[in-house]
């Protein structure tokens, strides 16, 4: 039976909600300040992972708007159980343009789950979207594969997630040099990354 890689604890949330705070380079602001001189956080763009959901992500979009996020200034990503993490990352496309056009941001911070890893990594390295991306962060994601995949192989999804994968391969086994800032959360006792080291990303800042 497949089980559902589960979406990021609320302590694990809490972390990654300062590191993207950090990562984007800016808090917002709650000072005094002429509204004009205030200066806004990136946007950020949730990406959920394997037979997850955009809901997944209402405990850390909570957290996101008690430190000032506005909720234009916050998206989560949808998409069906059994789509290839191409299409995934098409959608993933379409939605960040969505969300720099509403927020007129020149650049997003993207953060993403498991799977997510995946998708929107072909994003920033094959779609453009590096160019249009600050902050990349990845919690328990399916960076290097996970062996665990091989359970439902039938499924295109985890075809793309085992460690042999084609996608995974075009992808190449690093974070590439560039103005994108790559960060990678991984846990000694994931059950859902096997070998669970698979879950950093080398080139990344991996914790």
């Amino acid at each position: 039976m497949l089980r559902r890689l589960a979406p990021p604890t609320a302590h694990l949330l809490v972390a990654i909600v300062v590191v993207v705070l950090v990562a984007a380079g800016a808090a917002p602001a709650a000072d005094a300040r002429p509204r004009a001189a205030q200066v806004r956080p990136d946007p950020v763009l949730l990406v959920h992972g394997f037979r997850g959901s955009s809901s997944g992500w209402d405990a850390f979009v909570a957290l996101l708007r008690a430190q000032g996020y506005r909720e234009s200034e916050i998206a989560a990503v949808d998409y069906p159980s059994d789509a290839s993490n191409v299409d995934v990352a098409k959608l993933i496309a379409r939605e960040a343009d969505a969300l720099r056009a509403r927020t007129d941001a020149s650049r997003i911070d993207v953060v993403s789950h498991s799977m997510g890893a995946i998708s929107s990594r072909y994003y920033l390295e094959r779609l453009g979207g590096a160019a249009r991306v600050d902050a990349w962060v990845s919690l328990a994601g399916v960076n290097e594969g996970t062996v665990w995949a091989y359970g439902c192989y039938v499924l295109t999804p985890c075809r793309e997630m085992v460690p042999s994968s084609s996608i995974l391969a075009e992808l190449g086994d690093r974070a590439p040099v560039g103005a994108t800032r790559y960060a990678a959360w991984w846990s000694p006792c994931d059950e859902a990354i096997i070998p669970r080291a698979n879950a950093e990303l080398p080139g990344a800042h991996n914790v």
